[in-house]
């Protein structure tokens, strides 16, 4: 039996350790991991580059790590389920998908998760988006109507997803949900026991990091890697997007993914801001938020168009980041194409030259290239463009 998992591990830590270690008691098999690549769900530069963290999720108890592509994983919280769904699915070895939350009932769950089919849910989505309220706030006061959950439940970012897990679920996965424990999502407090990881990243951008502190909460190599790793800084985006701003047309802003409502004009009208944290702050509103509008930057900046995604929503690319013994002997189960080295399936002259002649899957990969080299610009000095090329999968073998 091999259970998937969906998840950043933006860093490793305790608490997905627990997690590892609770799927291990409940079910034993593989584990396998569909991770996001060098940029989050929200649209942030992940502090670890994806080997990196994939190299430690293995050491952490995974046996094969997949990328979640840059073009499902810098998505909306229902794309990012569904596009690692989707990828797990098609591997074909993948019996159960397990994942954290605070809230487990489970039914409740799968009440609110229904509740999306419903006639009347698309009509009172729309009637509340009309009076202004956004996409997310608007979901969350129906859900809370069909399912009797408080607003604040419904809110957390882990119930959300629980929630997208088992709409996108097909029925041959059956659902694992593994309590959160400790720290909330977005507690930014260290804590004696499973702190979470955004408050792990807090305390990193600290002037003088609590290493003890830090050490409490990461394995003996994910702190060895935050030690000597340098992390990326958001900050350096603001002149490459202000370079693309001098000469953008709105007529070919409109066709970049995400770019609705006039958004366009919006983004040109805030040229004016001087650094990226103002320019985020000029850009979110009632209907937009800070996650939103960084995907739609990054999509911006590398010319992610409502088009492509069209095209390449219903495409997978499976690449594997990292493996131990059990993760290769499961890799080997697996039918469909594996890429477990790019330069057979992707080559500079192919982003340069024949970009519009790719194939989709190629497309995926291309974009993942894209996003290592834009995530190396977020450097001081900036990193080359090579990384995705050059670097293989890893390979852990056991001590």
């Amino acid at each position: 039996m091999a259970v998937g998992i969906i998840a950043e591990y933006n860093p490793f830590h305790a608490g997905h350790a627990y997690q590892i270690a609770q799927i291990k008691k409940i079910c034993g098999g593989e584990i396998v991991a569909v991770m996001s690549g060098n940029f989050t769900q929200r649209g942030e530069p992940t502090i670890l580059d994806k080997w990196t963290r994939a190299r430690l999720a293995v050491l952490g108890g995974v046996d094969l790590v997949l990328e979640l592509p840059f073009v499902k994983a810098v998505r909306s919280a229902q794309d990012f389920a569904h596009g690692g769904i989707q990828l797990l699915e098609s591997l074909g070895v993948v019996d159960v998908l397990a994942f954290g939350a605070e809230f487990t009932d489970v039914g409740k769950l799968k009440l609110a998760a229904a509740a999306f089919a419903e006639k009347n849910f698309a009509e009172e989505l729309r009637r509340l988006m009309l009076a202004g309220t956004s996409y997310a706030a608007a979901v969350t006061k129906i859900l809370s109507r069909v399912t009797g959950l408080d607003e604040k439940i419904l809110r957390q970012p882990n119930t959300i997803l629980a929630i997208e897990y088992l709409r996108a679920l097909p029925k041959k996965i059956l659902p694992l949900l593994i309590e959160r424990r400790g720290a909330a999502y977005d507690d930014l407090t260290l804590r004696e026991e499973f702190s979470s990881a955004s408050a792990i990243r807090a305390a990193l951008c600290e002037k003088s990091p609590p290493w003890e502190k830090i050490a409490a909460q990461v394995s003996t190599e994910t702190l060895q890697a935050l030690r000597t790793e340098k992390f990326p800084d958001e900050k350096f985006l603001f002149r490459p997007l202000m370079t693309k701003l001098l000469t953008a047309r709105a007529d070919e802003l409109k066709k970049i993914y995400g770019m609705t409502e006039g958004l366009e004009f919006r983004i040109l009208n805030a040229a004016t801001a001087e650094n990226f944290s103002e320019l985020i702050k000029i850009l979110i509103g009632r209907r937009y938020t800070a996650s939103r509008i960084r995907r739609l930057l990054l999509y911006f900046l590398l010319d992610v168009t409502a088009e492509e995604i069209a095209e390449l929503d219903a495409a997978t690319c499976i690449k594997v980041l990292a493996f131990n013994e059990r993760g290769r002997a499961l890799i080997k189960k697996i039918s469909v194409p594996i890429v477990t080295k790019l330069t057979k399936h992707l080559n500079r002259r192919d982003i340069h030259v024949r970009r519009r002649f790719l194939e989709p899957y190629q497309k995926i990969l291309l974009y993942d290239v894209l996003a290592t080299d834009l995530r190396g610009i977020l450097f001081e000095p900036p990193r080359p463009p090579q990384s995705d090329f050059a670097t293989p999968p890893a390979f852990i073998r056991k001590d």
